[in-house]
């Protein structure tokens, strides 16, 4: 399967590789940072938003923090040989770390006048080394495991934002959230190309990454909360919406030789 360092493939060549009409580049260029001068906070201050509402953004700011630790585990692997997708994930991770200032910000709306934010940064214990080298010596098939995760997770995340939105009734969230829900899009159009392109070309990629999606706690990132976080988590946000989580696992359920997996209903418990 040839693989190509470029951003920008000519109509010839559309089809030959993974995501050929992505142009990593003009991502990079155009990188979502810092939204603190978009945020209105005085609006939170004014219609504070609910506990629970308050406790799913702060589970979901250290979902999206927790990326750099996932990262380290991705780039030890043969997935760091494509120079396309090690391009595209330095600038996923940059993007995500400002989606979880955001949350973080309008966290710290919240609380009293002079709080600080929370530094202590808890990420999942990762067996790099021994993640490295299983990874490397099972080589390109990985790729495909990552791209899959990331797909997965993107959809998982970019629903959860849409139904936070939808329950908390609170106009400057739904803007925000739906920004960031646009941000992430993006994202997944990579993430998902990839995906298909890769299980398809490859059996041996679909039997890994079934297995690899079937044991992956989810959200990527859930093992840097407690479990009563992550349970709290999907009974807040999925618990009322059986139909949402069977239509997220209808999605999975497309992605080539990922049929049956049930991921998100296990994890839901529903």
């Amino acid at each position: 399967m040839p693989e190509h360092s470029g951003a920008s493939v000519s109509s010839d060549d559309v089809g030959a590789y993974p995501a050929p009409h992505f142009d990593v580049r003009e991502f990079a260029r155009t990188a979502a940072g810092s939204y603190r001068d978009e945020l209105d906070l005085e609006y939170f201050r004014a219609a504070p938003l609910n506990p629970e509402t308050l406790r799913v953004l702060a589970y979901l700011q250290v979902i999206e923090r927790a990326t750099m630790t996932h990262l380290r585990s991705v780039l030890v692997t043969a997935t760091h040989k494509d120079a396309r997708i090690t391009a595209f994930l330095v600038t996923w991770a940059y993007e995500k770390y400002w989606i979880a200032d955001a949350l973080e910000q309008v966290l710290l709306a919240h609380q009293p006048e002079g709080a600080e934010a929370d530094k202590v940064f808890r990420t999942p214990v990762e067996r790099t080394i021994r993640e490295s080298i299983v990874a490397n010596i099972i080589g390109v098939p990985m790729i495909a495991v990552h791209m899959t995760l990331g797909t997965v997770d993107e959809w998982l995340t970019q629903a959860a934002y849409e139904r936070i939105a939808s329950m908390a009734n609170n106009t400057q969230l739904e803007r925000m959230l739906a920004h960031l829900r646009s941000v992430k899009e993006r994202q997944l159009d990579f993430f998902e190309a990839q995906s298909r392109f890769r299980l398809t070309e490859s059996p041996r990629a679909r039997s890994l990454t079934r297995r690899r999606l079937a044991k992956t706690p989810w959200p990527i990132g859930a093992k840097a909360e407690p479990a009563a976080e992550t349970r709290f988590f999907f009974d807040h946000v999925f618990g009322g919406s059986p139909a949402l989580v069977a239509d997220l696992d209808s999605r999975i359920d497309t992605l080539p030789g990922q049929s049956g997996l049930s991921l998100i209903r296990k994890a839901a418990r529903l």
